[in-house]
């Protein structure tokens, strides 16, 4: 399974942002070896980012250390809104 973390965040809050979540992708590697890939979209809307985490192949549970890594940075309060997470499974290829 994998999760989509997706957020918006003010243009001048970005280099903050990309701090914290460093600190985050460093530790989920040492906590539970899982890697965090970070995408934004390609064009502000606004003066508003949005971003995506994307996590692949996650263990069980995987969102109960999640929520509990993020609470141990400062992202939130870069966030405008909230943090949307959304779980997808491999299935089979119907072609």
């Amino acid at each position: 399974m994998d999760c989509y973390v997706y957020y918006k965040t003010a243009e001048e809050h970005e280099t903050l942002l990309l701090e914290q979540v460093k600190r985050i992708r460093e530790m989920l590697a040492m906590e539970m070896n899982v890697v965090l890939i970070l995408q934004k979209r390609t064009e502000a809307n606004e003066g508003i980012i949005t971003w995506m985490e994307i996590y692949r192949q996650i263990p069980n549970a995987f969102n109960v250390s999640l929520a509990a890594i993020v609470n141990k940075t400062e992202i939130m309060a870069l966030i405008q809104g909230e943090r949307h997470s959304e779980y997808f499974m491999d299935t089979i290829s119907c072609a």
